[in-house]
């Protein structure tokens, strides 16, 4: 099996980590596939760098692409779930991945403000993409969730879009 990208996108609050678990998952259980889930706070929290600003956050998405571009060249199938609105972080996924494939999450801001797991609402948390930062919302993902998302359902459905691209 040769590696890929499962790009999972959407605003804080959409549901991606939960998403992307749920894709890994069913990838091991379902495929026997070597998957393995990135979580862009987490590798912000591995590298120390809490830059919230446009260009912090672009160059850590492209820190994300890169380490899932070396996973992926070992064989992996990296479930990657960020919110990295960036058309350019995009183009890059879709220029240098052979396999990728690009979820995105439409939640509306109601639903991720009743969310609210990490507090940042109500918080008050400065530089929150698509509230007080803008956002290059994707235009060409291959699969749309919006607002309450069946993660079993989704999943799925991103799965039996995988398979088909990676058995043509």
């Amino acid at each position: 099996m040769q590696g890929a990208l499962i790009y999972i996108t959407g605003f804080s609050g959409s549901g991606k980590s939960t998403l992307a678990k749920q894709v890994v998952s069913d990838l091991k259980l379902n495929k026997d596939i070597k998957a393995i889930f990135l979580d862009g706070d987490t590798l912000r929290e591995c590298v120390d760098n809490f830059d919230y600003t446009s260009n912090g956050r672009i160059s850590m998405a492209m820190y994300y692409v890169k380490i899932a571009k070396i996973l992926a060249n070992q064989g992996f199938v990296v479930v990657l779930a960020t919110i990295s609105m960036f058309d350019e972080v995009r183009e890059f996924n879709r220029k240098n991945f052979k396999v990728y494939l690009e979820i995105f999450l439409d939640v509306s801001l109601e639903i991720r403000q009743k969310r609210d797991s990490k507090n940042f609402f109500k918080n008050n948390t400065a530089n929150m993409v698509g509230l007080n930062q803008e956002a290059q919302l994707p235009k060409n993902s291959h699969l749309v969730f919006k607002d309450e998302i069946d993660t079993i359902f989704a999943s799925k459905k991103i799965l039996e879009l995988f398979t088909k691209l990676t058995s043509s």
